[in-house]
C-alpha cells in the first residue's frame, strides 16, 4: 500500500485557509468592481436621459414659446416664461429619483443658464439653477411620502408637488432678482411653471399612447 504524503504546508490546513481567504478577498473585490461598474452605467444612463429631456424642453421653451410670448405680450418681462416646460422635467426627475435628481439636473440646468445668459443677454442670477432644482425636489418630497411608483395613478401628487415647487421657485427667484425683495413676479413664475408642467404631462400621455399603439 502506498501513501501519498502531502506537502508540509498543506498538512495542518493553515496554507489552505490562507488560500481560501485570499480567494475570497480577490473574488469580493472582483464582484464589487463589476457591481459598481453596472451601477455607474445605470447612473450615467439616467443622467443622460434627464439631461437630454431637460435641454430639449428648455430649447423648445426658449426657441418657440418665449418668442411667441414676446409677440403676443411684448410688455411682459422676458425673464419669466408663461409656459415653462422644464418645470415638468424637474418634477418627474424628483418623483423618480428623489435627492439624486439634484445631481442629474444641475449640470444641464447650468448649461442652459450659461447659454441664455451669454447667448440672449438675459440677466439670470447664477444661483437660480440650484434654487429651482431644490424647490422642485422639496415640493415633490413633501407630497410623495406614500407614492406607489405608478405615475399614471399619481398625477394629482405630481401636480401638487409641482405646485409647491413652483411656489418655492417663485419666492426664491423673485428674491434673487429683486435684491431680497419679494414682488408680484412670484405669480408669474408659479403660472409659468404650472402651465408648463401640465402641458408637458399632457404631451407625454399622448406620446406614450402613440408608442403603445405603434408597439402593438
Amino acid at each position: 500500500m502506498y501513501f501519498i504524503k502531502c506537502p508540509q504546508p498543506f498538512q495542518n490546513g493553515v496554507e489552505i485557509a490562507k488560500i481560501f481567504k485570499k480567494f475570497h478577498l480577490y473574488s469580493s473585490i472582483f464582484i464589487s468592481y463589476y457591481f459598481m461598474k453596472i451601477i455607474s452605467k445605470d447612473t450615467f444612463s439616467v443622467f443622460l436621459i434627464v439631461s437630454i429631456a431637460y435641454i430639449a424642453s428648455y430649447t423648445l421653451t426658449n426657441g418657440f414659446i418665449v418668442p411667441l410670448q414676446s409677440m403676443l405680450l411684448p410688455s411682459y418681462t422676458g425673464i419669466i416664461s408663461l409656459l415653462f416646460l422644464p418645470h415638468g422635467i424637474r418634477v418627474l426627475a424628483a418623483y423618480y429619483y428623489g435627492w439624486k435628481a439634484f445631481f442629474f439636473l444641475v449640470p444641464s440646468t447650468y448649461l442652459m443658464w450659461f447659454v441664455i445668459v451669454h447667448g440672449s443677454g438675459l440677466p439670470l442670477h447664477p444661483l437660480q439653477p440650484i434654487f429651482s432644482v431644490l424647490s422642485c425636489i422639496i415640493g415633490v418630497k413633501v407630497m410623495s411620502k406614500n407614492k406607489t411608483g405608478r405615475i399614471e395613478k399619481e398625477w394629482k401628487l405630481l401636480l401638487l408637488g409641482g405646485f409647491i415647487g413652483s411656489i418655492l421657485n417663485g419666492i426664491s427667484s423673485s428674491f434673487l432678482y429683486n435684491n431680497g425683495v419679494l414682488t408680484s413676479s412670484i405669480f408669474g413664475y408659479i403660472f409659468g411653471d404650472m402651465s408648463g408642467q401640465i402641458i408637458l404631462m399632457v404631451m407625454l400621455i399622448y406620446i406614450f399612447k402613440f408608442l403603445r399603439m405603434f408597439k402593438y
